[in-house]
């Protein structure tokens, strides 16, 4: 008998936004605002979920879908929640959205030096195309592009 996952991955409302910014802040330099976590929540365009770990968020993505892609915008998974598949789980929650939703392809940038994410990514079947240039800052960091083709 399969394990039970100790979190449930759900879509993203106003009451997720305070541990949301919580870990936007713990992960990010350059943090989300509220106010754009809300507007995302409205856009149409936009598939935004968290994973709960009881009544505590555990991790949080962001994607963007338009025509027939789908662009990973942000996620982020507490310390504690790492390696235990909530990423993982939050990202073939968004592709199987984006399939449904009739996109054919993902892409994504992930920082060079964040190699726990790029492994994730690449299980996941995506692969890195180019490199963005000083993408990134505090610190200045190189972004690696990595797409996947969902229609395989």
């Amino acid at each position: 008998m399969a394990e039970a996952k100790p979190f449930v991955i759900r879509e993203m409302d106003r009451s997720h936004v305070p541990q949301v910014l919580e870990i936007e802040r713990a992960c990010y330099p350059a943090p989300w605002s509220e106010s754009a976590f809300n507007h995302e929540m409205t856009s149409e365009s936009s598939v935004d979920l968290v994973a709960m770990a009881g009544e505590t968020v555990a991790g949080f993505l962001v994607g963007w879908i338009a025509a027939d892609q789908v662009h990973v915008a942000n996620i982020a998974v507490t310390a504690g929640h790492r390696r235990r598949g909530v990423g993982t789980e939050m990202m073939m929650r968004l592709i199987g959205e984006a399939v449904r939703r009739g996109c054919t392809s993902s892409s994504l940038e992930v920082r060079e030096s964040n190699l726990a994410a790029r492994s994730m990514y690449s299980r996941l079947g995506y692969h890195a195309v180019a490199l963005r240039k000083s993408y990134y800052s505090n610190p200045a960091e190189d972004a690696v592009i990595m797409v996947k083709d969902l229609e395989a």
